[in-house]
């Protein structure tokens, strides 16, 4: 029989790997890592993961749009035949202002959900790859992060994980698209007006306006829309001195105000 020194050092040693095959991978001045909701995986249905980004104090990373300076996360997956990787979804973001530049994103802790969808025919037990590129800045410096990531799942119907509950709560504060919405740009020479108009049941009274487009709508002065008129919201903002002179798609953010969920509204030019 083991001996109790023996069985302590058993059990220590598989707590330890444990915490090790979880731990994340520190570059620059943020910690990365790599979650999955399930620790198994169904054939054909897709999977929730998530990406971690652990912060230094006072250092933040960037949103899908990261305003007058910065760059996005982005992700390069390595798969298995036959998956599938959905985009990075960014919760709602943080407004930073440093020397009269705006920038959007976090600070602290984010977890940005992904949803990966197995073949059909998968089966067994697989791993994922992630190769994770970031830029993290503070009030002085900007420095860029990398990390390679992995992460193994079971076939099978898996147990929830000890995140999964962490990457719901991220999910939940992801901006999403809603039935009924719509926004409409008429292009100015210096500006563009745009027009909300949300179903009944949805309230965008004091609302923020954020354009998750780069380079679209400038960044300095805060969108906040007011009381409806005859259900819709109207906007005049100045463009972005970066944009292009003919502007043919935006993707705005609403969050906040009398909204329960924020939302994610995108214009097309007709040809």
């Amino acid at each position: 029989m083991l001996g109790s020194e023996m069985i302590r050092s058993v059990v220590f040693s598989i707590v330890l790997c444990a915490a090790m095959a979880r731990a994340g991978v520190k570059s620059g001045h943020a910690e990365a890592e790599l979650l999955s909701a399930s620790d198994g995986y169904s054939a054909g249905q897709p999977v929730q993961l998530a990406l971690k980004l652990k912060l230094d104090r006072g250092w933040h990373s960037y949103w899908l749009n990261p305003g007058d300076s910065g760059a996005p996360v982005s992700i390069d997956w390595t798969l298995p035949d036959g998956w599938v990787a959905g985009p990075l979804l960014y919760p709602v973001p943080q407004r930073f202002s440093t020397a009269g530049m705006v920038g959007y994103g976090y600070d602290d802790e984010v977890i940005m959900p992904v949803f990966l969808t197995p073949a059909e025919d998968a089966s067994g037990e697989v791993k994922v790859r992630a190769a994770i590129d970031w830029l993290t800045c503070d009030p002085s410096a900007c420095v860029p992060g990398e990390a390679e990531l992995t992460l193994d799942l079971k076939d099978g119907v898996g147990d929830p994980t000890p995140e999964a509950k962490d990457i719901e709560k991220a999910y939940r504060t992801v901006p999403q698209p809603v039935d009924g919405a719509t926004l409409q740009v008429e292009p100015g020479e210096k500006t563009l007006t745009l027009t909300i108009t949300l179903p009944d049941d949805v309230d965008g009274e004091g609302a923020e306006l954020i354009a998750a487009t780069p380079n679209v709508l400038a960044t300095q002065e805060r969108v906040i829309l007011g009381p409806s008129e005859e259900g819709s919201w109207k906007a005049i903002v100045p463009k972005n001195e970066y944009a292009k002179k003919t502007i043919d798609e935006l993707e705005v953010l609403l969050t906040g105000g009398k909204l329960e969920a924020p939302l994610m509204l995108s214009w097309i030019m007709e040809n």
